[in-house]
């Protein structure tokens, strides 16, 4: 009963939000748009330099990256991938030094917006980490599915996904770019977190006189790499230990869980996806890409690396850990921090693995038509579509 109920509201709420002219739209976006704002040479190296990064990539040292003769093929493939990839993030190190420490959860009293409740809360992680986070949960009785949200390179990035705006400027941007994805979350019928992100929110380990480039994310992530772990694998640990407190809840249903996040965002829920499997739908925005350009040029802030994921195949292989699970992928066709013919090519490799996988279906790439944004229109009916197959699946 509940099942069909799910589809119910989740296609009546759908038809509450814009998406003007999506099938025009799309085919636009995916066939006809040229290659806008791509002035960059990614692969701008002295010979030399290429010479010496093309040693440190050679293919032939990846050994983890997914091939078709992969020794016991496919799936023996993504549990040995899988295990290396949470070794090199740190996390058995992160687990170690939390030991038996058990996340403790407070939360401020509901606010009230009419269609659903907002209200702030904390989670310590780990001891003496506290991530803030919204919680928004929609009226009326029922168990609604999972949305998790994190940010990026944002001081308030929490703020802005739940619709807590500092300023009218603030907030017109938010709307203008569609970075307010929790609220249109709960809008559809989601129980939505907005949890801070730790190393890109306001309480990251401070850059004390600007050692790290006056970048509190290097500095973070500085430390990390001394300790043996990584900001990554941090980030990684607090969204699982968000959804261990977030699935317990009696109006949430496990059986629904997806995460998406723009940028840094993006990289969390590429990286949290591929070590958990809770995690049944991916939307990265403006984040997916090759870990490097053909040269070696690194796409990806400081503060997401993981040493030794070249061996894995860098991030085209951590996304196909996400497979047989839904993943969408979308990118700005204006964003110049990436190549679109690099991501074009991890696209590619993505595809291949969700192809070995048997669901090839299940993995799309979508180009937005903008920079370094959201996209809602490309996002929500893929969310939305995904659901409502596991739904079905689910039933028989």
């Amino acid at each position: 009963m509940h099942n069909s109920r799910l589809n119910r509201v989740t296609l009546w709420k759908l038809g509450r939000v814009s998406f003007p002219r999506l099938a025009s739209v799309s085919i636009v976006l995916l066939f006809s748009c040229p290659l806008l704002g791509q002035e960059k040479d990614f692969n701008a190296y002295p010979e030399h330099v290429v010479k010496y990064l093309k040693r440190l990539y050679v293919p032939s040292e990846q050994q983890l990256a997914y091939r078709e003769d992969y020794p016991g093929g496919f799936e023996r493939w993504q549990q040995e991938a899988r295990a290396e990839l949470q070794i090199k993030l740190g996390m058995d190190r992160i687990a170690a030094s939390a030991a038996d420490h058990r996340p403790a959860v407070q939360l401020d009293e509901a606010a009230d917006f009419g269609e659903y409740t907002r209200q702030g809360g904390v989670i310590e992680t780990e001891p003496d980490v506290r991530i803030p986070f919204w919680l928004l949960k929609p009226k009326g009785e029922g168990r609604w599915p999972l949305g998790v949200f994190p940010h990026g390179h944002d001081r308030r990035g929490h703020d802005t996904t739940a619709g807590v705006y500092a300023t009218e400027a603030h907030e017109k941007k938010a709307i203008g770019e569609d970075r307010d994805v929790a609220v249109q979350a709960v809008k559809l019928g989601f129980v939505a977190i907005a949890p801070a992100v730790r190393g890109l929110a306001a309480d990251g380990v401070p850059d004390l006189h600007d050692r790290h480039g006056k970048s509190a994310c290097r500095s973070h992530v500085m430390h990390c790499l001394l300790a043996g772990r990584t900001a990554t694998g941090e980030r990684v640990w607090d969204m699982q230990r968000i959804l261990d407190w977030a699935l317990a809840l009696p109006e949430v249903d496990p059986r629904h869980v997806f995460m998406m996040g723009n940028s840094g965002g993006g990289m969390v829920t590429i990286f949290a996806a591929a070590c958990d499997q809770r995690i049944g739908i991916a939307v990265p925005s403006c984040s997916f890409a090759p870990t490097t350009s053909e040269s070696g040029y690194i796409f990806h802030c400081d503060c997401n690396m993981v040493p030794g994921l070249m061996e894995l195949g860098g991030l085209p292989s951590v996304a196909g850990l996400i497979a047989p699970r839904h993943l969408l992928a979308v990118n700005g066709r204006k964003d110049t921090l990436f190549s679109q013919e690099a991501v074009e090519r991890a696209a590619t490799t993505v595809q291949e693995i969700y192809r070995a996988a048997g669901c090839p279906e299940r993995f799309e790439h979508r180009w937005g038509a903008e920079g370094h944004r959201f996209y809602k229109d490309l996002m929500w009916p893929f969310v939305l579509e995904a659901l409502q197959k596991s739904d079905r699946k689910t039933v028989r």
